[in-house]
């Protein structure tokens, strides 16, 4: 069996089409797999580890306003469909998955009206444009989150799976992760995550809040800037600018999150749905603070998941102050029942059989097209 699968622009479409493939091949021996992404997305550097083969093509955002941008993104989009068409024909698969972004719309869409079987998923409370507008013409649309079925016209193909998670988030173990990091035994650990580009105020707000951390010897900090702001917030490390302390480390982007969200005390995070779910599946808590900057506010939709089932808290950023985060940090230091029982609940919340369920929907799709 061959097999596309399509998804990037950012880690959030990346990481549920990898945990996708990753499965595919232990469900169907032989089976070929072949990942097309975006030439500037971030799938050019993520995709290529993984060992799957790895075709780009040209997309664009469609900006809303008519301006020279829009004309231009109208001829990438043009070029991206004739890309895609290409790379379909050539490759002929029996099926199309796409976990959205821009990149989706051309491969999936090419892929639908040549009759072959195709399977969205959408990862967040409030779909994307993409996956919307891919919504009439695919076979079957797989749900994160259930109040997503609400956006969708075509509820006779909405299925709820969950997210589909990368196996390792659940099972790597705990002690084994804090011993492979080197973290003490009694070292109370922190990472920060700001989303696979980084955010502007998280990075300002934790990086003065660690400030006053850095005297405390058993806290230790691993704070993930992006790739955005690494280079700005190192400056201002060595010229004293923000002061880390001796127990902080600073890195661009975290290739080894399963192992350290398995590994930490506490996570504070944005929301983006991928990471929402990688923290559940290592059963981390957590601070969430959703971005204000994203459509339909869906990431503090998301967010609401593990607050409501007591796997974390949310902060909002227009609240956000050091005082408001340093408070809160010292509350868990403090106080580690109220971790304890954070991570509880997440034992309380079932996520492994996610990737079940989409791999039933895989089966159906591919039986309705004579495929099995």
């Amino acid at each position: 069996m061959r097999v596309i699968i399509t998804g990037g622009g950012t880690g959030g479409h990346i990481y549920p089409a990898l945990a996708i493939a990753e499965k595919l091949k232990k469900e169907y021996k032989g089976i070929e797999i072949l990942y097309i992404g975006a030439k500037l997305g971030m799938e050019k550097e993520i995709v290529p580890k993984s060992g799957i083969p790895f075709k780009q093509i040209d997309v664009a955002p469609l900006n809303k306003k008519i301006s020279l941008k829009t004309v231009k993104a109208l001829g990438t989009l043009v070029k991206g469909l004739l890309q895609a068409r290409k790379e379909v024909r050539r490759y002929k698969p029996d099926l199309i998955i796409g976990t959205g972004g821009y990149v989706a719309g051309p491969i999936v869409m090419m892929g639908a009206i040549s009759g072959i079987p195709t399977i969205i998923h959408e990862q967040n409370a409030f779909p994307g444009m993409t996956n919307k507008l891919l919504s009439r013409h695919v076979d079957r649309i797989l749900l994160t989150f259930e109040e997503a079925k609400a956006h969708f016209k075509q509820t006779d193909k909405t299925v709820y799976t969950g997210m589909p998670v990368l196996e390792n988030f659940f099972t790597i173990q705990r002690d084994y992760a804090r011993q492979r990091l080197g973290f003490g035994k009694d070292e109370f650990v922190i990472m920060t995550v700001g989303g696979s580009n980084g955010a502007l105020k998280l990075n300002q707000i934790m990086m003065e809040t660690y400030g006053k951390l850095k005297d405390i010897s058993d806290i230790k900090i691993i704070h993930v800037s992006g790739n955005r702001y690494h280079e700005r917030i190192s400056e201002k490390i060595s010229s004293g600018e923000y002061e880390v302390g001796v127990n902080f480390k600073l890195v661009a982007y975290m290739k080894e999150m399963p192992m350290y969200l398995n590994g930490v005390d506490l996570v504070i995070s944005r929301a983006g749905a991928s990471t929402i779910s990688e923290i559940m599946a290592a059963k981390t808590p957590s601070i969430i603070i959703p971005s204000p900057n994203v459509a339909n506010n869906h990431q503090f939709h998301n967010a609401k998941v593990v607050d409501r089932n007591g796997m974390g808290i949310i902060l909002k950023e227009e609240d956000l102050t050091p005082e408001l985060m340093l408070h809160t940090i010292m509350d868990f230091h403090e106080t580690p029942s109220k971790l304890e029982i954070m991570r509880n609940n997440c034992e309380k919340h079932e996520m492994t059989n996610s990737m079940d369920l989409i791999m039933n929907e895989v089966k159906a799709v591919l039986k309705e097209h004579g495929d099995l």
